[in-house]
């Protein structure tokens, strides 16, 4: 039988054997690095294909992106919480036709620099 001193060194040394094997890495120049850098920065930042084409895929897509470009986050929290809905998927085609138009009409609004159509005047 093997005692536990034999054994551990025949591990170590076949645990040295494998890292042996593999070899290094050649290291990378500085024009590879910055290649994969820019790499990376650019797969991060890409939205990911749409596969859903819906009309109402598509409103959907139309309200986040309204949302957040303008900061509306509580207006959409607002219609949500008027349709008792606690995301955009759980509503119905006609309630997110009512949330895709608000959208839309206030990001008119913003645009042709008017006043909210529920709000009174600002000036």
């Amino acid at each position: 039988m093997h005692d536990a001193a034999s054994l551990q060194a025949k591990v170590s040394r076949l645990r040295q054997i494998i890292a042996d094997s593999i070899p290094a890495p050649a290291p990378q120049s500085a024009d590879e690095v910055d290649a994969w850098r820019r790499y990376q920065h650019f797969a991060a930042n890409q939205p990911m294909p749409v596969v859903d084409m819906t009309r109402t895929a598509r409103m959907i897509r139309a309200i986040n992106r309204v949302a957040i470009s303008y900061g509306w986050v509580s207006e959409l929290q607002r219609m949500l919480d008027m349709y008792d809905a606690p995301s955009l998927s759980a509503l119905d085609d006609d309630q997110i036709e009512a949330v895709h138009q608000r959208m839309v009409t206030l990001e008119a609004c913003v645009q042709d620099g008017c006043d909210p159509p529920d709000a009174p005047p600002a000036r």
